[in-house]
């Protein structure tokens, strides 16, 4: 199960949240509460949680600082980045805004509904059942490569770039230079970069390319998100760049892209 961590102001509010919400009904394992992002801070590092369910405006650290600052702690030690709901007021709309280019898939009206809680709750499950998958799929592929290839240390090799494929994976949105995979792994960037080439017959920046590309196609799936906010979602700032690179990997542009699997959907539909 994923584990969860809410975090709001309001104690009547968070403990209806807490204790009304059947966790494991829905495959989650609550682990705990906090008032602040403050001390939601302190829990996150020690409980490690897969989904945060927090506040936006709250006392001594609002939810969206808390967001970024989790965020970076991630990016820092190369841990998997959680889902995040937002609970958010029509009021605050812009706060949710700002939370979606953080990178935020899910804000939740309050006052809370059920239905539509549980409904975020799932969507964020099958996102994180997603990424698991898809990292085994990229390791036993990139496995098969490996031990394919003559080389005496493959064994090593395959540690190499199976935890640079893990920092990508988590660092994708804010961004990774093989410079900085190389550091967090003890090794040059030039070996690693021989070692990289060699096992995905990409180079690293190639494949940090590929995965925003991926994770884009992903999200054009969700009519409700804006194309620039697709490309602030997979860490490219400039939209014009987003579509000239998504253009060059794809052969089309993201609305055409859009367009044409919607309409091949609709297709299907009617058949």
């Amino acid at each position: 199960m994923f584990k969860v961590l809410v975090v709001e102001d309001e104690s009547l509010v968070r403990r209806a949240l807490v204790s009304l919400t059947p966790w494991q009904d829905l495959g989650f394992e609550f682990c705990a509460e906090a008032e602040n992002g403050s001390a939601a801070l302190s829990l996150f590092i020690q409980h490690q949680p897969q989904v945060i369910i927090t506040d936006i405006r709250m006392p001594v650290m609002d939810g969206l600082d808390f967001i970024q600052k989790v965020f970076d702690y991630v990016q820092k030690e190369a841990c998997s980045k959680p889902e995040v709901i937002i609970l958010t007021g029509y009021s605050e709309f812009e706060y949710a805004r700002k939370a979606l280019m953080l990178g935020v898939h899910e804000y939740v009206l309050k006052p809370v509904e059920e239905e539509i809680l549980y409904n975020s709750l799932e969507r964020a499950k099958q996102r994180l059942l997603d990424r698991q998958k898809e990292k085994e799929r990229v390791q036993i592929s990139l496995f098969e490569k490996i031990q394919s290839a003559d080389n005496d240390n493959t064994g090593i090799a395959f540690n190499y770039v199976k935890e640079s494929i893990a920092l990508i994976e988590n660092q994708y949105v804010l961004g990774i230079t093989i410079e900085e995979a190389a550091q967090k792994l003890g090794i040059s960037s030039g070996h690693l970069s021989r070692l990289f080439k060699q096992s995905t017959k990409l180079t690293f920046n190639e494949y940090v390319r590929n995965v925003r590309i991926e994770k884009a196609i992903a999200l054009l799936k969700d009519q409700s998100i804006k194309i620039y906010e697709i490309a602030d979602l997979v860490g490219y700032l400039d939209v014009k760049y987003f579509t000239q690179t998504f253009k060059k990997i794809t052969g089309l542009t993201p609305s055409e892209y859009r367009y044409r699997f919607f309409q091949a959907n609709q297709a299907i539909d009617t058949e």
